[in-house]
């Protein structure tokens, strides 16, 4: 088979150089094998991995319609036992290869484990494709992450739930936490987990869950009502630790009425776009509200800790 000779001038090849001057970073991980699998042995791993919806298979669908080797590149695999392949990036172009009845696929084979193959997947789609926070947070979950472990562990003692994928408004219920991009802003700072955040959140959340609307509507676990009451507790740090703070501010809330502040606050934001005035959002408007009543009710340590002991 004779392969076509690149005809182009002499002066529009480039060698590979680097400057001498450039620093040279150290090589990490095991130098990978390149080599072809047979699809019947890949394996797609959910612990990580998108689930294939309707618009996925529709573009494998696309991909498989105008398939063309010059355009298939290599997958990433890593070995799992028995003869298996893990994949860690390509699931759309295996199945679309499967598709138009292909049986074995160019791979790139890397030696990693499960929290090996999660990193190489945030770090290979993070940045090129579409994917979601709840795909981002299972694979950091799986992965090891500081971040999301210290946050599924600060939400889960709250009483509550980090969910790691989507569901219909009507399917949800009062405790499960959906803002995981705004969970990671708090949790993450330096690449570790934020601690002194994370007790923050898990004192506003089970406070939440503990109050009598919290606990019992799903519609105020917004983003929105998670934030402002967030803001509020966090300007309370020199109170929250008092033993049964959560209590405490569980019972703020239901003397204060969670669902009134929250309309009073949509009615002044609605009321300003009306009259062609600024407005803060929502969120802030109800963090307001709710800072000024906190520090109304307590105005200093002695009244927050009568108000955890009236409780007991």
């Amino acid at each position: 088979m004779s392969v076509p000779v690149n005809q182009s001038q002499p002066g529009a090849l480039r060698p590979v150089t680097v400057p001498a001057a450039m620093e040279k970073p150290v090589v990490r991980g095991d130098r990978p094998h390149l080599g072809w699998v047979e699809i019947s042995k890949l394996r797609i791993d959910d612990r990580y991995q998108r689930p294939l919806q309707r618009h996925n298979w529709e573009a494998i669908g696309r991909i498989a319609k105008s398939f063309d080797w010059s355009l298939f590149t290599v997958v990433d695999v890593a070995p799992i036992g028995d003869q298996l392949f893990s994949v860690i990036d390509g699931q759309h172009r295996v199945h679309a290869a499967a598709m138009v009845g292909i049986d074995k696929v160019p791979v790139r084979i890397v030696a990693q484990p499960l929290e090996g193959q999660a990193r190489a997947f945030m770090g290979i789609n993070g940045n090129v494709t579409a994917i979601s926070t709840f795909h981002v947070l299972r694979a950091s979950l799986t992965a090891g992450e500081a971040w999301a472990i210290e946050a599924d562990r600060a939400i889960t003692r709250a009483g509550c739930r980090l969910m790691t994928s989507n569901r219909a408004t009507h399917e949800r219920k009062p405790g499960e936490v959906y803002a995981v991009q705004w969970v990671r802003s708090l949790a993450e700072r330096d690449n570790a987990a934020d601690t002194w955040a994370l007790w923050r959140l898990e004192i506003a959340l089970a406070s939440l869950k503990q109050s009598s609307e919290g606990g019992a509507d799903a519609g105020l676990w917004t983003h929105v009502m998670l934030r402002a009451w967030y803001g509020a507790v966090e300007g309370l740090d020199d109170y929250l630790d008092a033993p049964g703070a959560a209590g405490a501010l569980a019972r703020f809330l239901d003397r204060e009425g969670l669902v009134r502040l929250l309309a009073r606050a949509e009615d002044r934001y609605r009321q300003a776009k009306r009259d062609g005035k600024p407005s803060a959002a929502v969120y802030r408007l109800l963090m307001g509200d709710l800072q000024d009543r906190l520090d109304q009710v307590f105005p200093d340590r002695s009244a927050f800790t009568r108000a955890e002991e009236a409780g007991k």
